[in-house]
């Protein structure tokens, strides 16, 4: 609990209990905030989180809690009342600290063993982090139309931006078109167009590589290809090592 206050404050930390079975037993007003779920909801399951597309990486993580182990994770997900993508941190555990004069006794909530979550939002404070925000001055991103507008009104649709993701891990176009089921001709035109507006955002740099790291294009697109499914993505850390991890998984 410590870092969690020391980063963002006690008030701003997001508490879940769960019982084994998987019940809420308790969770707190910022949990509920967090997670984009009304406050006056009597009762929640993963499910009705945004992070629900990760149930079986969240149940392989409740039984190493269960068995003693401290599982950290950083997630990126989509609040579905913000209407825009969340960085956060959490942690799950199920037995007394090291530091605890009872250590390796399972934690207990009315008689019957918990598992407790805790989870704070680092958005703000990730700056080794990509994340999906405007790019410059004027550029805003459309989840309605699935589109990133730029200052001078082109934009970047979203198969446009799962295409360059393809193109910057070096993919040929003939494998570009069989992922995304179309022809090679296809590609070439969604490339050729993608180059000319983001050279019209950019004409100081000099090819397109170099312009998606200068404003971390790139680094975005690796951390998640397509922005616009608002599924989850997340990793795991230890230490609260957090800043600057890169390996999630959907």
């Amino acid at each position: 609990m410590g870092v969690f206050s020391r980063t963002v404050g006690k008030e701003n930390t997001g508490i879940i209990v769960r019982n084994y079975e998987g019940k809420v037993l308790s969770v707190n007003s910022c949990f509920l905030e967090l997670a984009g779920v009304p406050k006056n909801t009597s009762s929640s399951t993963v499910d009705d989180f945004p992070w629900g597309n990760l149930k079986q990486q969240s149940d392989a993580a409740d039984v190493l809690a269960k068995s003693g182990d401290v599982r950290e994770m950083v997630s990126l997900y989509f609040h579905p009342t913000r209407q825009q993508w969340v960085h956060a941190v959490s942690v799950k555990f199920s037995h007394q600290s090291s530091s605890s004069s009872v250590s390796g006794r399972p934690l207990e909530w009315e008689g019957q063993p918990v598992i407790y979550i805790l989870m704070m939002d680092v958005s703000h404070i990730s700056r080794d982090l990509p994340t999906f925000r405007p790019w410059a001055t004027g550029t805003y991103v459309d989840f309605e139309k699935e589109r990133v507008v730029l200052s001078s009104g082109s934009y970047l649709s979203r198969n446009d931006l799962i295409c360059l993701s393809y193109y910057l891990e070096n993919f040929p176009q003939s494998a570009i078109a069989e992922t995304m089921s179309q022809s090679i001709k296809t590609v070439e035109k969604r490339i050729a167009a993608i180059k000319s507006t983001l050279h019209n955002f950019d004409p100081h740099c000099t090819n397109l590589y170099e312009l998606c790291r200068r404003h971390g294009i790139r680094q975005m697109l690796e951390m998640k290809r397509d922005w616009f499914d608002k599924r989850t993505v997340t990793g795991q850390i230890t230490n609260m090592q957090w800043q600057g991890n890169h390996e999630m998984l959907s």
